[in-house]
């Protein structure tokens, strides 16, 4: 019995108590903004209109003028709560990670990332070639497989860029994550391994003769007449790597080009696309 005495003491004082910190805030009045942000901010709001809210903070005079756009909800003294903004969530960003995130949007997409280029010539545009290959790359896949949709090699760099991806961040990122970003099922992976190895010079010397006679060459003066040019040379190598959008890689070569030069690569690519497993030379 003493006990229940007790706990109904107990229950009476928390309602008493709640009770009076309702009252002083009432009589204190004491409202509430809390921000979109999550922040609040106590005070007293004396007035709400289409664009701004009137507010003064607790124990000051000074009144602000704060966006209605910054403020989530007030919650005012009498304990009533009225919804300012709401957040607003970007249409185009919740189509794409609807999109992006299903497997059955994925499915047949595929992507082609830009070729990284690892070379000993500081002159050249990596960046230039690197997109090129990408491009050629999509366009010999659209033309051997029909089936696959490739994205528009734009729109996959357009997409890296917003997300401050780099030719260099690509391969500190896991396969999947980049299929899921771009909405495909399958990912090209490929770099341009190309080194200037010096250069090389070829000739030839004529010789023909004059005399009375064409037909003796035994006999009259010999000229001779010669020619030579120089021309670079290079080392090699074209890689390819397809992963799916788990992660797994179905497809990985590498193969010099058939004939040396720095962009000598077209015949190559189209080469180890006809033997890839969506290809039309894959068995």
């Amino acid at each position: 019995m003493k006990n229940l005495i007790n706990s109904t003491s107990l229950v009476v004082l928390s309602f008493l108590m709640f009770i009076f910190s309702f009252s002083a805030n009432a009589q204190n009045g004491s409202d509430t903004l809390v921000m979109m942000d999550g922040k609040e901010r106590k005070g007293k709001v004396t007035a709400i209109n289409d664009d701004e809210i009137t507010f003064t903070f607790t124990g000051e005079t000074l009144e602000y003028k704060i966006k209605r756009a910054k403020v989530n909800k007030i919650i005012f003294s009498s304990g009533r709560t009225q919804l300012i903004s709401e957040k607003k969530i970007d249409k185009n960003t919740s189509e794409l990670s609807k999109n992006t995130s299903s497997l059955t949007n994925r499915k047949g997409k595929m992507a082609v990332l830009p070729f990284k280029i690892i070379t000993n010539m500081p002159s050249i545009d990596k960046e230039a070639i690197g997109r090129q290959i990408q491009t050629d790359c999509s366009n010999t896949i659209k033309g051997e497989s029909p089936m696959i949709e490739i994205v528009d090699p734009r729109i996959v760099n357009t997409t890296l860029a917003k997300n401050n991806i780099s030719v260099d961040q690509l391969e500190v990122m896991s396969p999947d994550e980049l299929a899921i970003l771009l909405g495909v099922e399958h990912i090209v992976f490929g770099s341009y391994d190309i080194e200037n190895t010096g250069t090389r010079t070829s000739g030839s010397t004529v010789t023909s003769y004059k005399s009375k006679k064409d037909r003796d060459k035994r006999k009259g003066t010999a000229i001779s007449s010669g020619n030579s040019t120089t021309s670079d040379t290079y080392d090699s190598k074209i890689t390819m790597d397809i992963y799916n959008d788990e992660g797994s890689n179905i497809y990985s070569v590498s193969r010099k080009p058939f004939m040396s030069g720095l962009d000598k690569y077209h015949s190559t690519i189209k080469y180890l696309i006809k033997r890839a497993p969506f290809g039309r030379k894959h068995k």
